[in-house]
């Protein structure tokens, strides 16, 4: 503290991005005494305590750059068919009913905008980060971000909530594809085989109770066996679910348009704003996903162009045809017969339309696969560098020859969520997805402002918590709340918005009120999701970090002693200061 208290005291702006870098240590910056100067780094080769080896930072001259052992073979078609295909599934095929019917009414309509344009601030701070020159070019997605920013600590936390993630998104999604299996068969009049898909209750001993999915693992696997086959092949066969999910989809907007009756739109806000935004809570499961594209840098072609594009116009895409597809379902059926668990499907059952139900109920069978196979492919990418900078097992970062694919990751990830797909509660699934998405939605924010600030830490880390109590003061206690809490959040605003930029990317406009406005609507969305399932990512988080203090800590690559080649003392201090 007191090194950094001596950074501080020098105001000079220049004199105080030579002492810190936004991916360096604080002590190889500031600490008085012998430098080590390498390839225009300055490291200090002296060995770090136990807690501050928690805060220390990957720097960005380290990142591999483009030599990677990945194939790069991937373009912006191939990877906005990827983050369309992550996206759209079971938060379009099966949410969209339950907020409708539960939380917001016809304003459902709503909540997929509130939705989406919460998703699109954070997708416009991940776009800054892909476009780094060398941040972007690196796989890891949020993990690379937090490693450069934040440091170690934050960045295991990022890379396993990441984790859970992938793995309970894959597997709720693959509950949905039994879902609509189910039905499909019942529509067909094969009872029999469709109850072979139906979920059942498992009682274990000790009162143990689970809810049984014996299909589900089924997908899981198959689409495991397509994601180790290599990124081209799979990604070829998402292409083309990607292409039947759109059409399937506009068929269910243009066919469906002609059934809408504007007298199911009243009363359109049945349970109020709070409806709305609870509802924007739920149907936010279906922007999730957006964030997987930037784990496949190290697999694309031109990943500082490609990247962010292909971000913002998957979070585009998403907008359009939520938005439409919301609007035509509740226009279609009354609030009260719309299904929880299918639908779209069980809306042209409501009309008479059997063949039109068959049909979109294959194409979300389809974007089901197409999800689930984009979680078997993403998360692996993570484990990947994760396993590159020393914080898990070797193992993970094992290349295959052939496919170029690390063959450990995807068989690891596939056999996780095709337990949790058999024996996890769907609605359990969903809640703790989501609130650990937006937890790395919220570090990629603060990493944002970091790059642009390094100083900025304090008062963007005072306004995240900040904007978490104002939220749930506002959702749990009293409107009379807001105050206090508007109070706080404005003056940490303040406090950041006054930090000049001191990074040379800065492409998104308005400064730092974007990733700030993101922040804020992220711990909205948090709170709204209940206490239980806050606390289920809590005790799964924790679980977590076990393994990097017993093993990723002590393994890392930043433990390796550095050698110093040429030694200069350090710049004498102005006396100005």
């Amino acid at each position: 503290l007191a090194q950094v208290a001596v950074c501080r005291a020098d105001r000079s702006s220049a004199q105080r991005q030579a002492y810190w870098r936004p991916s360096g240590d604080y002590r190889s910056r500031c600490s008085p005494g012998t430098m080590a100067t390498t390839d225009s780094k300055i490291a200090l080769a002296m060995p770090l305590g136990p807690f501050e080896s928690l805060m220390r930072r990957k720097p960005i001259e380290d990142l591999i750059g483009g030599k990677t052992g990945l194939k790069r073979c991937l373009g912006l078609a191939d990877v906005v068919a990827f983050g369309v295909g992550v996206c759209v599934g079971a938060g379009l095929f099966v949410t969209i009913g339950t907020a409708a019917k539960h939380a917001a009414g016809p304003a459902v309509v709503l909540s997929f905008a509130i939705a989406g344009f919460a998703a699109f601030l954070t997708a416009l701070c991940y776009a800054e980060m892909a476009a780094h020159p060398k941040l972007g070019q690196v796989t890891g997605s949020a993990y690379t971000y937090a490693y450069t920013t934040l440091g170690e600590l934050a960045a295991f936390t990022n890379g396993w909530l990441l984790s859970l993630g992938y793995i309970f998104g894959g597997a709720s999604v693959a509950r949905g594809w039994a879902y609509y299996t189910e039905g499909l068969l019942l529509v067909a009049g094969w009872p029999v085989a469709a109850s072979a898909f139906a979920e059942r209750p498992l009682l274990l001993p000790f009162g143990i109770e689970f809810v049984l999915s014996p299909v589900a693992p089924v997908l899981v696997v198959l689409l495991t066996v397509v994601a180790a086959a290599g990124a081209q092949e799979s990604s070829t066969f998402n292409v083309v679910m990607a292409c039947i999910n759109l059409v399937v989809i506009a068929a269910f907007i243009f066919g469906g348009a002609e059934e809408v009756s504007s007298s199911n739109y009243q009363p359109f806000m049945p349970f109020g704003i709070t409806g709305v935004v609870q509802g924007a809570a739920i149907v936010y499961f279906a922007f999730l996903g957006f964030d997987s594209v930037t784990a496949l840098a190290e697999e694309t072609k031109d990943p500082s162009r490609t990247i962010p594009l292909g971000v913002m116009l998957t979070i585009m895409i998403l907008i359009i045809v939520y938005v439409c597809t919301a609007a035509v379902l509740v226009g279609m059926v009354p609030l009260s017969d719309i299904d929880d668990s299918a639908p779209l499907a069980k809306a042209f059952d409501y009309h008479g339309s059997t063949w039109l139900a068959v049909m979109v109920g294959m194409g979300a069978m389809s974007c089901c696969m197409a999800n689930t196979l984009c979680s078997t492919m993403g998360l692996p990418r993570i484990l990947y560098r994760m396993a590159e900078d020393g914080l898990l097992p070797t193992q993970f970062k094992e290349v295959n020859p052939t496919t170029k694919v690390p063959v450990i990751g995807v068989v690891a990830t596939g056999v996780a969520t095709a337990l949790f797909a058999g024996l996890s509660d769907f609605t359990a699934l969903l809640t703790v997805t989501s609130i650990a998405s937006l937890l790395v939605f919220n570090s990629v924010c603060v990493a944002k402002m970091l790059l642009r600030d390094p100083w900025a830490l304090a008062p963007v880390g005072f306004y995240t918590t900040a904007s978490f109590a104002f939220a749930a003061a506002l959702w749990y206690f009293s409107w009379h709340y807001w105050v206090v809490g508007m109070a706080l959040t404005l003056t940490a605003v303040a406090m950041v918005w006054v930090r000049p930029a001191q990074h040379e990317l800065n492409l998104i406009p308005f400064g730092p009120l974007v990733p700030l406005v993101a922040i804020l609507a992220n711990n909205i969305m948090i709170v709204s999701l209940g206490p239980k399932a806050m606390i289920h990512t809590v005790l799964a988080t924790l679980a977590g970090l076990t393994i990097y203090i017993f093993y990723g800590r002590k393994h890392s690559t930043l433990n390796a002693p550095q050698t110093a080649t040429e030694e200069t003392p350090l710049a004498p201090r102005s006396t100005n200061a």
